[in-house]
């Protein structure tokens, strides 16, 4: 590949990391690598100049690596989701209602929603803050740096202009269009279009108070103003419109998953606009009231873009690099999974590549990753990519049952409901690594 530079790692030096992608899974990635100890440098061919994105969802196998983290959701404007509400789209007739809140008795209830940009912020000030209780030496985010190739087997990446660096751990988290995931895998990418597509926007909660059709929707039917999803579908188009709140319950984030139209997101970007008439269009079967808030955002306010699958991976680990977040399972938005599985991953590297007191080489840490990540990433990929209908799609269930070989929901159980947050979301990911090691001790 080149001429290694001077900083290459010599015998007696701490551990280093290098880190490919400084979105949400390379910036956890970077948190839970300092925490065990490793001096992180994380690569983004990006200068964050213009930051952009919606609101996301963190389930509770998420929020429990965040918290340990230290995020402070309600600092950050999150807000607690605690209820789905799921109507019909024409007549609003309410088809499903899940209550997962802390008062519910459920177990494993906190769910958040927070803005993208305000969860991206937070997580990069715990990579890189130096408060002397923060545990490890601050992440080194270096912004605007591309590498353009990896020797997965050596630790080596290639800077864009041509230098080398090389690092007792590599990770790609460079997203669903890796260029690295060649490198990889040694084959092209899987990574292909869906035919469906999402339109994202947010509205301001004032104006959607303001109809008091769309204020009863947002209101539980006991008269509880508690938050979480609201959505609508329409299955003779094949429409999901799903809806939450975000930045202290003021703002309402928008997402509707709709069969992709001709001309819409062509540049694959999330600043690919759509025209108000295109939008209302595909929503020609929903409520006036639910259509009216295409109106509560500017013109060019509402952005599209293509969703993606790809082939599942059948290992994560190549010899001193491993794959995590997007790079490694293209989920569709259906489920929330995608980025709450990614954070998850970070508990498994907290755990696994601890450097105190350890013994363990960095072959058997490697190894325990795999034998943890890939399971529950499959399992989470596969379920969302099938939509709402997952166990009832044919062949679904055997394909997953490739990779995981846990507990299932029942085929009936609707999305959110217990049976299958119980798969999906009730999970410590802590906890199965410390297990893992200590079964492998054992052996």
């Amino acid at each position: 590949m080149g001429q290694l530079s001077a900083s290459c790692p010599t015998d007696g030096q701490p551990h280093r990391a290098a880190v490919v992608g400084a979105g949400i899974a390379g910036l956890c990635a970077a948190i839970a690598l300092r925490r065990a100890g490793w001096h992180v440098a994380v690569y983004e061919k990006s200068s964050f100049k213009n930051e952009i994105g919606a609101a996301i969802t963190i389930t509770p196998n998420a929020t429990l690596v965040l918290e340990r983290f230290g995020f402070d959701f309600l600092e950050l404007g999150g807000v607690r989701n605690e209820m789905l509400l799921r109507y019909e789209a024409k007549n609003l007739s309410l088809l499903q209602k899940e209550y997962y809140g802390p008062d519910s008795g459920a177990e494993w209830s906190r769910f958040w929603s927070v803005h993208r940009v305000d969860l991206h912020s937070g997580l990069r000030g715990l990579a890189t803050q130096t408060q002397d209780n923060t545990p490890g030496p601050p992440a080194d985010i270096r912004l605007g740096q591309e590498i353009t190739g990896i020797d997965c087997e050596a630790g080596t990446v290639k800077l864009k202009d041509g230098r080398l660096e090389q690092y007792d751990l590599v990770i790609i988290a460079d997203g669903a269009h890796s260029r690295l995931i060649e490198d990889f895998t040694g084959n092209p990418s899987t990574v292909h279009r869906t035919g469906r597509s999402i339109y994202r926007w947010l509205v301001s909660m004032d104006e959607v108070n303001a109809d008091p059709v769309l204020q009863n929707l947002y209101t539980d039917p006991q008269g509880s103003r508690k938050s979480g999803f609201v959505a609508w579908v329409d299955k003779e188009t094949r429409i999901l419109w799903v809806s939450y709140k975000c930045r202290g319950g003021k703002v309402l984030n928008n997402a509707v998953v709709h069969d992709t139209q001709t001309g819409e997101g062509e540049e694959d970007l999330w600043q690919s606009p759509v025209s108000r008439d295109q939008i209302l269009k595909v929503l020609c079967n929903f409520h006036p009231s639910v259509q009216n808030m295409v109106f509560m955002t500017a013109e060019d306010g509402i952005k599209a873009h293509h969703l993606y699958k790809r082939l599942p991976l059948q290992s994560f680990v190549r010899g001193k690099t491993l794959v995590m977040g997007d790079a490694a399972h293209v989920m569709m938005p259906i489920h929330a999974a995608g980025a709450s599985v990614a954070i998850e991953t970070a508990a498994t590297l907290e755990t696994l590549f601890d450097l105190s007191g350890s013994t363990w080489t960095m072959d058997s840490r490697l190894e325990m990753f795999d034998k943890l990540r890939v399971p529950r990433c499959n399992l989470a990929m596969l379920s969302s990519n099938a939509g709402p209908e997952w166990l009832h799609v044919p062949g679904v269930e055997d394909e997953i049952r490739k990779y995981y070989s846990g507990p299932l929901p029942p085929a009936g159980a609707m999305p959110y409901s217990s049976a299958f947050r119980d798969v999906l979301f009730k999970h410590d990911e802590y906890r199965a690594a410390r297990e893992c090691m200590d079964k492998t001790a054992k052996n």
